[in-house]
């Protein structure tokens, strides 16, 4: 699949996460659930583009719920809360598809990264929303959630390091700032602000390299580096979460040594 058809894909997918309503609401008007959730989507469908954060508020509509249909709509609400908006994923995918670029897929990551209101706060999001996402059995979503909570990770360390989380709109500098933590982050021994979270990616990639990326409809340039992650290191989060930074830079892990290979 094409960069560009992935783009028209993925914002297709986002606009879609929320209608998960049955057909005919008219048959669901004693459903309580179903009522809620109805309103949860509306709520979502008046959130502006400029300001996602107001997607919070929809969730008291649909907090109390556990249905699939809810857990899909929660892990909309979570991440359009975060910031993951249209223009964020055109211009994910335009990173992807720079085939000059270097560490694409890091940068790919990054740009996908929740950072409404700031980053620190947005990581809180785009665990959640990979809760409910990975929670909710669909393929697409799971990746889309694990590729966001990686590359909020990735962007809250990249803060850690430099004091400023990126800037999507200055390719320049971002990718400066992508590979300037891979340096550290890869280092022997890597920078400490590189090992806080390291859990929780590695959970994304364990997530990710055992559903979505087993798929012949994988993206196979994504996956290729997180299958690698997950075969590098085993079944342990922190291990792989290490892996994955040693991936993207284009070394190898050390089993022995927790770390990159030089």
């Amino acid at each position: 699949m094409s960069p560009a058809r992935r783009a028209q894909v993925l914002s297709a997918a986002v606009s879609m996460l929320s209608m998960v309503l049955c057909v005919g609401l008219v048959s669901c008007a004693g459903n309580k659930e179903m009522d809620d959730l109805a309103k949860a989507q509306d709520c979502l469908d008046k959130v502006d583009q400029s300001a996602p954060e107001e997607a919070d508020k929809c969730l008291t509509h649909v907090e109390k719920w556990d249905s699939q249909q809810a857990k899909i709509l929660k892990c909309s609400i979570y991440m359009t809360s975060g910031g993951l908006v249209e223009n964020k994923i055109v211009k994910a995918y335009n990173a992807l598809k720079a085939d000059s670029g270097a560490n694409k897929e890091a940068t790919y990551m990054v740009v996908l990264s929740l950072d409404r209101p700031d980053v620190d706060s947005a990581y809180t999001k785009a665990v959640n929303a990979d809760k409910y996402c990975q929670a909710s059995g669909v393929p697409g979503l799971k990746f889309l959630s694990g590729a966001i909570l990686i590359g909020t990770t990735m962007n809250k360390t990249i803060k850690a390091l430099s004091g400023s989380a990126v800037d999507i709109n200055d390719p320049t500098a971002m990718n400066a700032a992508v590979q300037n933590a891979l340096n550290q982050c890869t280092a022997n021994p890597p920078d400490p602000s590189c090992t806080t979270n390291l859990s929780a990616m590695g959970s994304a990639v364990l997530a990710m390299s055992g559903s979505y990326c087993e798929s012949t409809t994988a993206d196979k340039e994504v996956c290729a580096q997180i299958n690698a992650s997950a075969n590098a290191a085993g079944s342990d989060p922190t291990a792989v979460g290490q892996a994955l930074f040693c991936t993207l830079k284009g070394k190898t892990f050390n089993t022995s040594t927790g770390e990159c290979n030089p």
